[in-house]
This record gives C-alpha cells, sequence and structure tokens, in this order.
C-alpha cells in the first residue's frame, strides 16, 4: 500500500513538472535535451492520469498501457541525456524495440490478472534504462558539468539498484515486495517519489552549469579573433602572476601591432582587414607553445603572454630573440584574401618579469606599450625589447 500511496504524490509531481517543462521546451524550441525532458514527464503525466482513471477504465488501459508509462519517461529521459552529451543516440533505437516490445505482453498480462508479473516486467525494464542512462552520463569528460552529473548518475545508480532488488525479490520468493521485504519496498518508494523531482532539477542544474561556463567564456573571448579579450588578458595574466610569485618563474609580455592596417582597410575594405586579423590570430596560435597565451587588444593589437622567458633578467635577450623569430615569420607569410595574396609586418614591443618585485598586470602591459612606441619610431617591422631608457617614453600604439 505504501508504493500505491507515494505512486499518487509521485503522480501529482510529474503533471505539474510536465506542464512546467513542456512550457520551457516550448519557449526554447532549439534545444534537443529540454524537448526529450518534457516528452519524457508528459509520458509520465499520461500515466499518472491512467492510474487516476483506474476504477473507470478497462484493464488493458489502466494496468497495460499505465505499466509502458514510466519505461517510455525514463527512455525520453535517456534521450535527453544522450542529446545533452551528444553521444548514444544511437540507443533510442534499443529503447524503442524494448518498449515496443514489451507493450504486448503488459497488455495480455493486465487482461489476464498477471499483474505482479506485469509490475516486475516494468521493473527490469526500469533498471536496465536508469542504469544505462548513468553510465552514459559517467562516460562524458565535460568538467562543466562534473558536479550535477556525478549526482544524478548516482541517482539513477541507485534507482537501478532498487528496481533490481525488486525484481530478485519476485524472482526468488514469487511474491512483490511489499507483501515480503518492507525494506525494498519502503526503498523503492522513496525512489519513486525522489525521482520525480530531483531528475528535472539536475538537468536544469546540468544545463544551467554549462552556460554560465559558456557565457563566462563568450565573456572573455574576442568574436571575430576567437582569442582572449582584454578580460580574458587580464584573467589570464593574474593566474601568471601568481605562479610568478610562487616560485619566481619568469615571463615575457608582448604587444604586437599589425604596421599599416588602415591602408589594408582602406584598399581592401572592413572584410578584407577582418580576413587579416584572422589569418593573423590563427598564425599566432599556431606559432606559440601550448602553454603560452594569446589574446587581441582590439583593432589590429595583439598580446602574448609567454611563460619561461627572462631567467637571467630584465636584459636577457631570449624573448627578444624568440620575438624576432616571429616577426620574421610573419613578414615572410602570404595572408590570402580572395584572389590576393596579402604581406604585412608587424612591431613589437617586448618585456620580461626578469626576478622583479611587486609586478601587476598594468605595469607590464605599460612596459610593454612603450617598447611597442619605440619600435615603430624606429621605422616599424622590428622588435624591441623595453629597458629603462624607454621609461619615459608615452604609452601609445599609434
Amino acid at each position: 500500500m505504501l508504493t500505491y500511496a507515494i505512486g499518487f504524490v509521485q503522480d501529482v509531481q510529474l503533471v505539474c513538472f510536465a506542464v512546467i517543462l513542456a512550457c520551457m521546451a516550448l519557449q526554447d524550441r532549439a534545444n534537443r535535451s529540454l524537448r526529450w525532458l518534457a516528452f519524457g514527464y508528459i509520458a509520465g503525466a499520461a500515466g499518472a492520469f491512467l492510474g487516476f482513471g483506474y476504477t473507470i477504465l478497462p484493464h488493458w488501459l489502466s494496468d497495460g498501457v499505465y505499466m509502458e508509462a514510466a519505461p517510455l519517461g525514463y527512455a525520453c529521459f535517456f534521450m535527453a541525456v544522450a542529446c545533452f552529451v551528444r553521444r548514444g543516440i544511437r540507443a533510442r533505437w534499443l529503447w524503442l524495440f524494448v518498449i515496443l516490445a514489451t507493450l504486448p505482453v503488459y497488455l495480455d498480462w493486465s487482461v489476464t490478472g498477471r499483474l505482479d508479473a506485469a509490475s516486475t516486467l516494468q521493473d527490469a525494464t526500469l533498471a536496465l534504462i536508469t542504469g544505462s542512462t548513468a553510465i552514459l552520463i559517467l562516460l562524458n569528460r565535460d568538467r562543466e558539468t562534473r558536479l550535477p552529473r556525478r549526482a544524478i548518475a548516482a541517482f539513477l545508480a541507485l534507482y537501478s539498484m532498487v528496481e533490481t532488488a525488486r525484481v530478485v525479490v519476485f524472482l526468488v520468493t514469487g511474491q512483490m515486495p511489499g507483501r515480503v521485504s518492507p525494506s525494498v519496498e519502503v526503498a523503492s518508494g522513496l525512489v519513486y517519489v525522489v525521482s520525480c523531482s530531483i531528475l528535472p532539477l539536475g538537468f536544469i542544474w546540468m544545463m544551467n552549469a554549462r552556460l554560465l561556463v559558456h557565457l563566462n567564456r563568450q565573456s572573455m573571448i574576442d568574436p571575430l579573433t576567437e582569442l582572449l579579450n582584454r578580460r580574458g588578458l587580464q584573467a589570464a595574466a593574474e593566474v601568471e602572476l601568481a605562479r610568478y610569485e610562487r616560485s619566481r618563474t619568469n615571463f615575457a609580455v608582448v604587444v604586437l601591432d599589425i604596421d599599416f592596417f588602415k591602408l589594408l582597410n582602406d584598399r581592401f575594405g572592413h572584410p578584407g582587414g577582418d580576413a587579416v586579423l584572422c589569418q593573423v590570430s590563427l598564425f599566432l596560435r599556431n606559432m606559440v607553445r601550448e602553454a603560452d597565451v594569446v589574446g587581441r587588444l582590439g583593432g589590429e593589437e595583439f598580446v602574448l603572454i609567454l611563460p619561461g622567458f627572462g631567467t637571467t633578467g630584465l636584459t636577457d635577450l631570449d624573448a627578444l630573440t624568440a620575438i624576432d623569430r616571429l616577426r620574421v615569420a610573419l613578414a615572410e607569410k602570404p595572408i590570402p584574401f580572395g584572389p590576393h595574396l596579402i604581406r604585412l609586418t608587424a612591431s613589437f614591443g617586448v618585456t620580461v618579469s626578469g626576478g622583479r618585485e611587486n609586478l601587476t598586470w598594468e605595469t607590464l602591459q605599460s612596459e610593454a606599450d612603450r617598447a611597442l612606441y619605440a619600435a615603430k619610431a624606429a621605422g616599424r617591422n622590428i622588435a624591441r625589447l623595453y629597458d629603462e631608457s624607454l621609461a619615459e617614453l608615452p604609452v601609445s600604439r599609434a
């Protein structure tokens, strides 16, 4: 009786969540995961209405079709997870086959009065679906949703074990758990009622976790070049400065500016200028190491943060030598734009941490700016290392 009482509470929750999720899916029609989640709860709500009409509906409908509602709902939840993690989509055909294959059995057993056997078949199906969904979630390696995924997978694994226990009790005793195993009956009742709320809330938590990461990433990424923007560079610089304070691992900061970029815009228009910026961005990403940071300050100005340079002091030429090789490689690389091959150069300003105390990102960026100003004043297409003689120069990238 406990299972039936808790089942009533579960059915009310199913109807409420079905309405809410259906409205959410209609509002966000491009979200396939949310759509499948809504389908799952609509199936559960349909089963709830069949359960409410138990006394007036024929047994094949109130029992047979009713028992198909829960497996169908969890199969839809499996599909919602599969769409979210972008794997396991083909398994929908497996669950479709299982659901279609079990429906005639439910219908026959409901008419012939074998309701205990039908209920056990439903338990076995639910154990398989929830277990496979838990495995599918854990196979994903998406770090941004790791905590909600693990929470959902843990609950689904618990659900699968409880359903398996119900099947085992029936196979061993020939009786339903409510008659011979009160502990299994109580556990299954609690899992039933909790699942109706924890699964949609956990799924929304999972979607929200991914959305927050994507929004944060968009706020730090330049949309044209897909490099870090000013905010992203600030965050990356703070990480590098913190590492520098801990281990005194020196690093270099480079500001580069494409020479005569306005002439390119005048000749090829803004589409040509954008194409050049994208090609330069790709060139920089391919030329630097994995640990290096590449960003765009705006316009035709880029920034590199290069760990491991400037190890012997402020006047170390390691960074300048490396950047000069980069400058030459850029000057020798033709940039394709339609039928044209564009050749361009850039000026570079370089500064290194050099073991100094109390460094800030603003200080390093200002030094690199002054070195860039000196490189442009010297004729452009030059890499210039900051030193104390440049301390009075204005900060300008003109």
